[in-house]
């Protein structure tokens, strides 16, 4: 996927967000996937705050190792990965973060057939792992 597909793709995916009238106080992206896009979702939506949460696989599930350390409680956070491939990793953090107090809404750009959670924002399903522009570095 090239820069300018990423940014059309940010802008339709805040605009599902939009549409449905829901506003986060606060933007969480899922390291390392979920960062970038959780960044541009805080513009394209106007959100100030952000931060990020670190889940990482513990055998064949998944554990929070990173995550905010203020108070949550009563926050409605939008939580946002890149690709739900399982989508282990967003069901633990969204766990998390709700027993932290936070109500908690998830955005992805993709889903893939095999992924056990569907969020509550995503543009389509797909067949293959996208690579996205900030995967691509060569030096």
């Amino acid at each position: 996927m090239d820069y300018e597909t990423f940014v059309d793709e940010i802008c339709r995916l805040s605009n599902k967000i939009k549409d449905t009238g829901y506003e986060p106080d606060m933007i969480i992206g899922i390291l390392r996937g979920g960062a970038v896009p959780a960044r541009y979702l805080s513009t394209a939506l106007d959100v100030k705050d952000m931060s990020a949460i670190e889940v990482v696989k513990d055998g064949e599930g998944r554990r929070v190792v990173a995550a905010p350390t203020y108070d949550l409680d009563g926050l409605k956070i939008l939580l946002v990965e890149d690709v739900l491939e399982s989508g282990k990793s967003l069901d633990v953090g969204k766990k998390y973060l709700e027993s932290n107090g936070a109500i908690v809404k998830t955005a992805c750009l993709y889903t893939m057939p095999v992924s056990e959670i569907e969020p509550d924002y995503s543009l389509k399903e797909i067949e293959y792992v996208v690579t996205f522009p900030w995967e691509i570095v060569s030096c």
